[in-house]
């Protein structure tokens, strides 16, 4: 749908509404270097208004608002990584009191390399994730293919279900898992933060795969299986171009999205030995040297491998995530 010339005027009158008081904002109430950044903004609010009034009446399908509304998420997205690397970046003893880095020193990310307790929460994270993924993946890949493919009465009502189970609040069940991991005399195991990881991993698995096995052209399975090819020709001529590249990414996502959870690791941990890394992240006030630049700079390079899997796969992420089962 090409937008309408109302709508594109409506939102090149908003963006600069919006940058003009961005930029008196920031000349009035921000001091340098961080005014700069509040310039800038506003340049970029103000440039996209003149430029939805350019192209207002054309019959190109560009669409203003969405433009604003990407420049906003990369603000509020680049604005707190900025700040966290200004944290990370300070200098020993000192405190960082501007979003742009003044002084860089790097001893805050080998700190958090070196540190026993950083380095023990991430072999807990990476452990519990992935056997986690490992166990909910087989589960998924089973349900997502009944879903998709098998004429089953109420498979829209079980696919809903997976998805309120993803919309659960885990702090909700994290008394439940509690009681339970007590009673079976478990509580502050490694291995107990398993079972309640499923509850992140296996709805978030089974979404995924819905939406790859929808994408699959199964005709052509079912040609290469008129053509007499065994379940090996199948799999190599069929499965492996069509299905692998699509579930190897969505493996990569469930295993990060397990690795991330802090809820359940926070609540169902007794000491440093068994929690995971972001929860240690969340509790590690005090505990660490530095510990403001240290948790800054562990979070910095704990989103490094979903920066790395974004880059690395960034159509195939957009084909999961941009997609809904129907």
């Amino acid at each position: 749908m090409t937008p309408s010339l109302r709508s594109r005027l409506w939102a090149s009158g908003f963006a600069f509404v919006l940058g003009f008081a961005v930029a008196n904002y920031g000349i009035i109430r921000i001091s340098r270097p961080d005014l700069w950044i509040w310039v800038a903004v506003a340049i970029a609010l103000i440039l996209t208004s003149a430029a939805g009034i350019l192209f207002a009446d054309t019959r190109r399908a560009l669409s203003i608002w969405s433009i604003i509304g990407i420049e906003l998420f990369a603000v509020f997205t680049l604005v707190p990584l900025l700040w966290t690397f200004s944290v990370a970046t300070a200098p020993v003893g000192e405190t960082s009191r501007t979003v742009l880095p003044q002084s860089i020193s790097w001893s805050a990310f080998d700190g958090a390399l070196h540190s026993d307790i950083l380095q023990r929460a991430a072999v807990t994270s990476v452990l519990v994730a992935g056997i986690a993924t490992l166990v909910a993946m087989p589960l998924a890949i089973g349900a997502a293919y009944a879903l998709v493919r098998q004429p089953v009465r109420g498979r829209r009502l079980a696919y809903g279900l997976v998805l309120a189970a993803l919309l659960v609040p885990l702090v909700a069940l994290a008394g439940p898992f509690a009681d339970q991991i007590i009673a079976f005399d478990r509580f502050g195991s490694r291995l107990a933060l398993v079972p309640p990881a499923l509850t992140v991993t296996l709805p978030l698995a089974i979404w995924l795969c819905v939406t790859i096995f929808r994408d699959v052209p199964w005709s052509l399975r079912e040609a290469v299986r008129a053509d007499g090819a065994t379940w090996v020709q199948a799999l190599r001529r069929f499965g492996v171009p069509h299905i692998a590249p699509g579930v190897l990414v969505a493996t990569l996502l469930v295993f990060l999205a397990g690795c991330n959870d802090f809820v359940l690791g926070a609540a169902l941990s007794s000491d440093d030995a068994s929690r995971p890394l972001p929860a240690t992240l969340l509790l590690a006030t005090g505990q660490l040297e530095g510990s403001s630049s240290a948790v800054a700079a562990a979070g910095l390079l704990w989103i490094l491998p979903a920066l790395l899997l974004l880059l690395v796969f960034p159509r195939r992420i957009n084909q999961l995530l941009g997609r809904s089962y129907r």
